[in-house]
């Protein structure tokens, strides 16, 4: 699998904007990933 550069950095801007009141989807696609790829993103963050 190849590597995301900065890939924690843009999870937690994502999770930022989401938490100020901007919607998942719209947060995901300012940084064009989907949001299945930034459930999987958090699910590692966690582990």
């Amino acid at each position: 699998m190849a590597t995301i550069p900065d890939k924690d950095a843009k999870c937690r801007a994502i999770e930022e904007m989401i938490a100020a009141g901007k919607g998942v989807t719209e947060s995901c696609r300012e940084f064009g990933i989907s949001e299945k790829t930034l459930y999987r993103w958090r699910k590692a963050l966690q582990d």
